[in-house]
């Protein structure tokens, strides 16, 4: 607490305890009292002046042992005042170690002394801990009832309110510790938003950041409440800005974290993915470990991600990275650890993956089944399909599986300056910075590889993370990708195709790859797309709009008239069509 001043005469007082125990008066120096909240003279037993000179700072408990003897020698209200704020300072220390029966003991101490509004205060923050709600609300009421001034207390009674979600009342408590510290009490406003936050009151809570300058203390933490607001507002561009900023004024890991979640909605995933593992590296936290493991699956980074799906079961049991690790092996190939994972809670996927062994294996599995009306149809057509197939396993799979290296050769022989460049980093080790927006001709030689992969079901999911990340990087593409394979599966399996349904399925996975992309299909319920004239007579290339526009001819029943420019594609578009076969 202070520190001993050893060049002055020690004092020792005229008569001792009953019990012999012995005071010595320490002389401080004034200003080491009056920051340290000690008299100029400490009373100090005996026995502890050994605890003492060998440290810089007096330890809390020889303080509280020479005032109680003071208190038993004379009651004093000088010393007795000194006495009680280390009662409180004890109790504090109990409390924050999670001792609370040391904490009640020393509050009830305290009592003995007097039971001013603080002895209320701290009271109530006791009875919060061992969760008796009503009773430290009392106290707490109390307390500031009894000093008006006193800006903690409608701080702490703020916090109470708000655990019990009286959001209204904790903000007029909040409001008023602001007022009586004179505004220099921070922490009020920042709770001030969180409660706004909590109300779904967003643009309150904006205005009131709004206001608020770059010299408050605690202006990082209102950066990130802006950033957590913009993310739920769905301004994820604006949103990352606020992280940004947050970032650059202090490397917390929540600002990293929240960041990953704005970037992946701008399809930006594998700086998301670095964010993620930033924040991990910060913060040690459990649970980034999850959100890290989607993130690389999603970038076809299957190795990496089943990996930290394997730490994050180890350290949880929470059965969700489960389901995660089976559709991670799944993908890998690897049937039988993945249907391992799986109990018959989880019997869709199990067949599933029951399935995709199988089909690897060169048979289809019989007599399975399926509650999901779409799986159902698909595996009824493999049924049908699969006995008079010839189809030939694609050269960049091995055995049942993608070979990496090999799809990497194929891209890369390919006559498209942009796939080349970023395969060239690849093979480097490296990752490249840049992304770039797919185009035409890389969605018609995707769609011309998985129609390779029909009875490779789990080998077209894969592609399309991996060649999505590989080609471009971005996203949309992923997204493009994804959506080409389901509405494949949807129209082959002869299941009648309606937009409403689809976007019930498939919407929010793909807002996780791309929210702008997924929203554009949503509109289309109510806003429709790009028409087949529109889109032969403008010449459209954008994957994206050529997308749509499947999804738009599928609803209407006009997928047979739609052209592309991409011969590839236009072959995917007659299997939808059912013109050419299923």
């Amino acid at each position: 607490m202070c520190g001993f001043v050893a060049n002055e005469k020690q004092k020792v007082v005229g008569d001792s305890l009953k019990d012999k125990t012995v005071l010595v008066y320490l002389p401080l120096k004034p200003e080491m009292a009056k920051a340290n909240n000690l008299p100029v003279k400490l009373p100090v037993l005996v026995e502890d002046m050994k605890n003492i000179t060998d440290r810089d700072r007096i330890d809390l408990d020889v303080i509280i042992r020479g005032l109680e003897a003071q208190s038993r020698i004379e009651r004093n209200d000088y010393y007795e005042s000194y006495l009680l704020y280390y009662y409180f300072e004890a109790f504090k220390r109990a409390l924050n170690s999670g001792n609370l029966e040391e904490a009640r003991q020393f509050l009830e101490k305290a009592a003995r002394v007097k039971k001013d509004y603080r002895y209320h205060f701290y009271l109530g923050l006791l009875l919060r801990e061992e969760e008796k709600v009503e009773l430290s609300e009392i106290e707490l009421k109390k307390s500031v009832e009894m000093n008006e001034e006193f800006y903690i207390g409608y701080y702490e009674l703020g916090r109470l309110l708000q655990i019990q979600e009286e959001y209204d009342d904790a903000v007029s408590s909040y409001m008023k510790s602001i007022e009586k510290s004179g505004g220099q009490f921070p922490l009020p406003l920042v709770a001030a938003i969180d409660c706004f936050i909590s109300k779904g009151e967003y643009g309150t809570a904006l205005e009131i950041i709004e206001r608020v300058k770059k010299e408050f203390p605690l202006f990082s933490d209102v950066l990130l409440r802006k950033g957590v607001i913009l993310n739920e507002i769905q301004k994820y561009s604006l949103a990352e800005e606020a992280f940004t900023g947050c970032i650059e004024l202090e490397n917390d890991w929540k600002s990293f974290y929240n960041r990953a979640f704005s970037r992946a909605r701008q399809g930006k995933l594998f700086a998301a993915l670095e964010d993620l593992r930033t924040a991990f590296d910060l913060s040690r936290n459990t649970e980034i470990l999850y959100e890290m493991a989607i993130a690389e699956k999603n970038i076809g980074m299957l190795e990496d991600s089943f990996a930290h799906c394997e730490k994050y079961y180890s350290d949880t049991k929470d059965e969700k990275a489960l389901v995660l690790r089976a559709r991670i092996l799944d993908m890998l190939g690897e049937y039988d650890a993945a249907i391992e994972t799986l109990d018959d809670t989880l019997l869709e996927l199990r067949n599933t993956i029951l399935l995709h062994k199988s089909l690897a294996e060169g048979k289809i599995a019989s007599n399975l089944n399926f509650q999901d009306a779409i799986n159902e149809s698909f595996y009824n057509y493999l049924i049908g399909k699969y006995p008079d197939s010839q189809l030939p396993e694609p050269n960049f799979v091995e055995s049942g599986k993608i070979n990496v290296e090999t799809l990497m050769d194929l891209l890369s022989d390919v006559n498209d300056e942009n796939i080349v460049q970023r395969v060239s980093y690849f093979y480097e080790g490296m990752i490249p910075r840049e992304t770039m927006e797919t185009t035409l001709f890389q969605v018609g030689l995707f769609t011309e590889m998985i129609s390779q992969l029909d009875f490779l079901p789990s080998q077209q999911d894969y592609l399309s993370y991996l060649m999505a990340f590989i080609v471009s990087g971005n996203g949309r593409t992923t997204a493009i990708f994804r959506t080409l394979i389901y509405l494949l599966r949807w129209t082959v399996s002869g299941f009648p195709f309606r937009i409403e349904l689809f976007i019930d399925e498939y919407l929010e996975e793909l807002k996780d790859l791309d929210f702008d992309f997924a929203l554009k299909i949503a509109k289309l319920v109510e806003y429709g797309g790009t028409d087949i004239d529109t889109l032969e007579e403008e010449d459209h290339s954008d994957p994206e709009d050529v997308t749509l526009a499947i999804i738009n001819a599928l609803d209407k029943g006009t997928i047979s008239e739609l052209k592309t420019q991409d011969e590839s594609l236009n072959r995917y578009i007659i299997r939808l069509s059912g013109i050419g076969g299923k």
